[in-house]
């Protein structure tokens, strides 16, 4: 599944935690006027990533 990306949408935009199927996520706060700047991370060998600007955790799930 080599380039695939998870991005969030704006119904997540106000979850804490986002359960997703790929390695690569992408967050800019849920979008619009409310988001930040576009931030790609890679989930870590611990199952998870955490946006720097808005702290939203990415959890990879159990059957990715």
């Amino acid at each position: 599944m080599a380039g695939a990306l998870t991005k969030t949408t704006t119904e997540q935009r106000d979850l804490a935690v986002i359960e997703v199927q790929t390695r690569m996520v992408a967050c800019d706060g849920g979008g619009g006027p409310l988001g930040h700047p576009l931030t790609y991370y890679e989930i870590g060998s611990d199952g998870t990533a955490v946006c720097g600007y808005c702290s939203k955790k990415f959890i990879l799930a159990q059957n990715a």
